[in-house]
Parts: C-alpha cells; sequence; structure tokens
C-alpha cells in the first residue's frame, strides 16, 4: 500500500467516526453515507489532493456536501 493509499484510509476511518459519532449511526450505516458521497470520490481523486488535508477538514467538507446537497466551496 502507497504513502497515499494509507493517508486517505486513515481519513476514511476518521470520517466514518466521526460521522458515527455526530449521527449515532451504526458502522454500516455511516460507511454507506460516506462511500456515497462526493466527498468520498473527491477524497479518492489523486488530482485533487483532498487526501493531504486534515480528518477534520475533509469532515467539514462532508458534513456541508450533505447540508446542501452538493460540495460546495465557501471562500473566505
Amino acid at each position: 500500500m502507497c504513502k497515499t493509499d494509507q493517508l486517505i484510509e486513515y481519513i476514511t476511518s476518521d470520517i466514518i467516526s466521526y460521522i458515527m459519532e455526530d449521527t449515532k449511526l451504526p458502522l454500516p450505516e455511516a460507511m454507506q453515507r460516506l462511500y456515497t458521497s462526493q466527498t468520498y470520490a473527491k477524497l479518492n481523486d489523486i488530482e485533487t489532493g483532498l487526501y493531504r488535508e486534515g480528518s477534520p477538514y475533509v469532515y467539514d467538507i462532508f458534513k456541508s456536501e450533505k447540508a446542501n446537497g452538493k460540495i460546495i466551496q465557501e471562500e473566505i
């Protein structure tokens, strides 16, 4: 497993834990929510570089996607 794959796996694991913690969903449902999201697709797309960000940052993107129905890049 290359370093990029490891980083993606660590972030994925963290986000699933965050989802379970925040929503009280069981593991299979939390996994389903993440794996079917645009955020997860972007995380696995090496071109985006999202795998280089921290888990809390990626989770914020996931929460924003769920709240808005799509990924919205918020301006500073």
